[in-house]
């Protein structure tokens, strides 16, 4: 009777241990389901594989495409959006995928590298691109090539004549963002000049591409402002 007892109170003792380390699990657990990217707010609705999003320069802030690392020498605009197709959300830290559409619009710009009267365009190339946006401190971001590198070509006028400079990413073009609703930033990433004459496509054959994107919207769910968990 008194074994019995003993082999009793032992197994209770055992069952309540237990229960912390299910609750821990169990909240580890829900934890770790939180999606990458969310919708309206951080652990809102999870943004959906298949909805478009887009984005524009955060208000105030330029693109820029410079002869050196916080240079202001080299090309800026004010205007400047792309959008994606979300194609995977995983759970934190994920990373979540958006394949990267085109058009990927650059505009409203001027450049002042020697020789340049004027800017005509601006376009991109080598669409579609792959960003990947990881969910955990320190939020790193990364454009990455599905094909072809992705290209910049400025189209202008200088006192020679019309010009055209094709830069080219370096590789991969990687950068970083926050919890919350944050911009997407990319600070002095490598391009190459890959074809257009000295000086005004650049004081050497190296440039550096400078951008904050901010909002972040999902357009299919109505312009929700998409949230890095």
């Amino acid at each position: 009777m008194l074994r019995a007892k003993l082999i009793a109170a032992v197994a209770a003792l055992a069952a309540a241990a237990a229960v912390p380390v299910a609750a821990a699990s169990a909240a580890q657990a829900a934890s770790a389901a939180v999606p990458v990217l969310t919708l309206n707010a951080l652990g809102g609705p999870p943004a959906n594989p298949g909805d478009l999003l887009a984005a524009s320069l955060l208000p105030g802030s330029y693109l820029q495409l410079t002869t050196a690392p916080g240079s202001s020498t080299g090309l800026i605009c004010r205007q400047s959006t792309w959008q994606g197709q979300l194609l995977s959300n995983p759970a934190v830290p994920g990373p979540a995928v958006i394949r990267v559409l085109a058009p990927f619009t650059i505009a409203l710009c001027t450049d002042s590298n020697p020789t340049v009267t004027g800017v005509t365009s601006v376009a991109v190339g080598g669409l579609p691109e792959i960003l990947q946006i990881n969910g955990a401190s320190p939020f790193p971001i990364q454009l990455l090539p599905s094909g072809p590198p992705l290209t910049i070509t400025a189209n202008l006028t200088t006192t020679a004549g019309p010009v055209a400079c094709v830069y080219q990413a370096a590789g991969p073009i990687v950068g970083n963002t926050a919890l919350g609703s944050a911009p997407l930033v990319f600070a002095n990433q490598p391009f190459n000049l890959v074809s257009g004459p000295l000086p005004p496509c650049g004081t050497t054959p190296r440039d550096y591409f400078s951008a904050q994107y901010y909002p972040l919207l999902d357009t299919t769910a109505g312009n929700a402002p998409v949230y890095v968990n």
